[in-house]
């Protein structure tokens, strides 16, 4: 974001918030198809046959919200 500031750009936008259907399955790389998706988020199945789906932020979430709260407070 900081070389889209350099560059004058004035918005960008990540395109994807979650990969509903690429959830994660922790335990087994080969079984956690969150790795393929673009989602600021990764999403897994409810533990106990709970109803919904259950979502954890990324690196990625983190990082975009940094960047926005340095922007607010500057």
């Amino acid at each position: 974001m900081d070389i889209y500031d350099a560059e004058g750009v004035d918005a960008a936008f990540w395109f994807s918030f979650a990969g509903f259907a690429l959830p994660r399955r922790r335990g087994d790389p080969r079984l956690d198809i969150d790795m393929a998706s673009y989602g600021a988020v990764a999403v897994s199945d409810p533990a106990g046959g709970a109803s919904g789906r259950l979502w954890e932020p990324k690196e990625v979430f983190h990082a975009i919200a940094a960047n926005f709260d340095r922007r607010r407070t500057t």
